[in-house]
């Protein structure tokens, strides 16, 4: 590997919607480890609090936990204000809830599911921004958001058509978003997702394994692994260290931008 980073967040605040568990956890873990104050989020408040103490272990900063559901306006709006009164501002937004909606067909799946879908996947983005970005104008922060988006969001086939749809709109609201609040120095990127180890992956792995006895779930995952151009599976350490990069000051030119963290996935 060439070069070696290492970073800084002493002092600084990040706030980490849907950030208990998989990619979000391992972005919460990243900026811990980096010193970073960071409110940690789901909805159930004992996976909060427990993360939000394991996670205080790792670097100077303090970690707290705050359960919000992140489908409804008012539970952001609580979210965003317990988070400036605990540590003052918010440096850093990442906008990383989602949720995968159970359905294999646009024309079979229904309006509760769209509805769901998009105000957890796109509202609670844009809405979690927009509170967080006027909160960093009024009080002069020249912060950062970083939205999840994913692959899906940019193929234009495919099975995922409610997710996808979704994502392709996060990655519309980052481009005009991003514009209108560079001006005030607040920068406003995503990173975009492919196959990622996470302990949903693994669940799909193991029910498939279940109906092949001949392939173990750890065999599933390395096949996977193995048709990525850079032959092995992403991990949330992987999407973590994008934020970190778009989060610091080696990015500070970086704008309105979708960095591919894929291994190569975006290739295909």
């Amino acid at each position: 590997m060439v070069g070696h980073t290492q970073y800084d967040f002493s002092g600084e605040t990040a706030v980490v919607t849907g950030s208990t568990k998989g990619i979000g956890r391992g972005i919460a873990a990243g900026l811990a480890d980096a010193d970073a104050n960071v409110v940690v989020n789901s909805r159930t408040e004992s996976e909060v609090d427990s993360t939000a103490a394991e996670l205080d272990e790792r670097g100077a900063g303090h970690v707290v936990g705050i359960a919000a559901d992140v489908g409804s306006t008012d539970d952001i709006d609580a979210l965003v204000d317990r988070a400036i009164g605990e540590f003052g501002q918010i440096d850093l937004l990442v906008n990383n809830a989602a949720v995968w909606p159970d359905e294999e067909s646009l024309v079979d799946s229904d309006v509760e599911q769209w509805d769901h879908t998009m105000a957890v996947n796109v509202r609670a983005q844009y809405y979690a921004a927009k509170r967080v970005a006027r909160h960093m104008i009024d009080e002069g922060v020249e912060g950062c958001i970083v939205n999840h988006t994913s692959q899906a969001g940019d193929r234009r086939t495919g099975p995922f058509g409610l997710y996808g749809i979704s994502k392709t709109s996060i990655n519309g609201l980052t481009w005009r978003m991003a514009q209108e609040l560079a001006e005030h120095g607040i920068r406003m990127n995503a990173v975009s997702t492919d196959v990622t180890e996470t302990a949903q992956l693994r669940y799909e792995a193991e029910q498939e394994a279940a109906d092949d006895p001949d392939r173990t779930a750890d065999e599933i995952l390395r096949a996977r692994g193995a048709r990525r151009p850079l032959g092995r599976l992403g991990q949330p350490e992987d999407l973590a260290d994008a934020v970190l990069w778009l989060a610091s000051d080696r990015a500070d030119y970086v704008v309105g931008d979708i960095v591919r963290v894929s291994g190569g996935g975006n290739l295909e």
